[in-house]
């Protein structure tokens, strides 16, 4: 990596204030104050755009990240796609040109949609439960300490997107500064992620975007009723016995796709947990497809009622507990799925409403996720980096009450109250 921008004045653009920053670092742009999401709100147009955005993102991140996995075996594999598309929409706050479009495109939003709604978004995700939990997300961008970066651009990360910018001296006291990004990414996800991400001194800045998610079951956090031991076959076609959780009785079916089925379960929170099941001897891999985890994330009517036979349906779902992760440079999957290219390219990333020139690049696309499910509730986090360097009551109805057993190597996604997809997986071994 190339170090002429180490060269540039060491002033930082005037209207930067400096103050004690986090974990060691100095803070040069603080996040905007920002006020409660409304359920009003989730109806504006630039929410729903942008919401449909890391939707269909979701959905191919999430297949592609799962079909890169099943090369190297069938470990369980959990990402967060609205982590990596927050991360990415900073990046593209950050370019211009080719690069910036690229980045749109990806997103699948244009520039005044993504700057309207995805403050509104970043509301909705940042929530607190009191005593039950939370759900967190955080922005923020590091810088290396004595190099100038465009003043319009941090006020504009610091107004739209709520994020925080730091500088710290990736150059010169390169362990003090990775270990500042490692205790700020640790705090902000509770202490489930502890990435030591080893940035070089070369490096000129980084975009972080964290998530954290807690909560339980049911308003007291009382432990789920389990079954007795039942047969659960994994991946790789071997049985082994467990109890399986039981989920509350909701209103619907389980919808019948090509090879699977699919229905869902719900925190106090309203997070839905909805798994992707292959039918008998169909393989995981055939039916975790972008197009089926389309199709699933957008099912709002899960077909409870009988008309003809005045028949409404409840369906629980008896599921096992499970955890999984990932650790990841996504750079592949965003050039194979997305056709991101420019922002990765040396010669050609056009950085400049960031770094002011034409020679900054980002060498990497850091992804790392946990998630765990259990009888008290789920608990996960995500970080997702972009580092850069460069030259620079009764009725006529009869209830029917049913079991959804997932029995078998499952897929799953896991979105919030508004519907907007926070993790997704396989799950292989139990």
């Amino acid at each position: 990596m190339k170090k002429a921008l180490f060269a540039l004045s060491a002033a930082l653009l005037a209207g930067a204030v400096m103050l004690s920053g986090c974990s060691g670092g100095n803070l040069l742009y603080a996040a905007a104050e920002h006020t409660d999401f409304s359920y009003g709100e989730s109806e504006e147009a630039d929410f729903l755009a942008v919401q449909e955005g890391v939707s269909d993102f979701s959905a191919r991140f999430a297949a592609a990240a799962a079909s890169e996995s099943a090369k190297s075996g069938t470990e369980n594999t959990v990402v967060s796609p609205v982590s990596v598309y927050m991360g990415l929409s900073l990046a593209a706050i950050c370019a211009g040109g080719e690069t910036k479009a690229e980045l749109l495109n990806a997103l699948g939003v244009d520039e005044a949609t993504l700057s309207a709604g995805a403050p509104e978004l970043w509301r909705s995700l940042n929530r607190d439960f009191g005593k039950r939990g939370e759900v967190s997300l955080s922005n923020s961008v590091w810088l290396q300490e004595g190099i100038p970066f465009e003043g319009a651009c941090l006020q504009s990360l610091a107004e739209d997107f709520f994020a925080d910018s730091y500088s710290a001296d990736f150059a010169g006291n390169n362990d003090a500064a990775n270990r500042a990004l490692t205790d700020y990414i640790k705090d902000k996800t509770n202490g489930l992620i502890k990435a030591d991400l080893q940035l070089p001194e070369e490096t000129l800045f980084a975009l972080v975007n964290t998530l954290y998610l807690k909560d339980t079951w049911n308003l007291y956090g009382d432990k789920l009723p389990v079954t007795d031991d039942m047969p659960f076959v994994t991946g790789t076609g071997s049985e082994t016995l467990l109890p399986f959780m039981q989920g509350e009785y909701r209103t619907g079916r389980p919808y019948e796709g090509e090879n699977f089925t699919a229905f869902l379960t719900n925190t106090r929170s309203s997070f839905s947990l909805t798994f992707l099941l292959p039918d008998e001897g169909v393989p995981l891999s055939e039916v975790f497809t972008a197009e089926n985890l389309a199709a699933v994330q957008k099912m709002d009517d899960w077909n409870a009622l009988d008309e003809e036979n005045k028949l409404r349906y409840y369906t629980r779902c008896l599921f096992p507990a499970f955890e999984g992760g990932c650790d990841m440079d996504a750079r592949g999957i965003l050039n194979d799925a997305f056709g991101i290219e420019l922002l990765f390219d040396e010669q050609n990333c056009d950085l400049t409403p960031l770094v002011g020139a034409n020679n900054a690049y980002c060498f990497g696309a850091k992804h790392v996720a946990t998630l765990k499910v259990d009888r008290r509730g789920i608990e996960g986090a995500a970080v997702f980096v972009l580092p850069g360097a460069g030259e620079a009551g009764p009725d006529e109805y009869t209830e029917v009450r049913q079991d959804f057993v997932v029995d078998r190597a499952f897929g799953f996604v896991l979105s919030d109250l508004y519907g907007t997809p926070l993790f997704a997986g396989v799950v292989n071994e139990v």
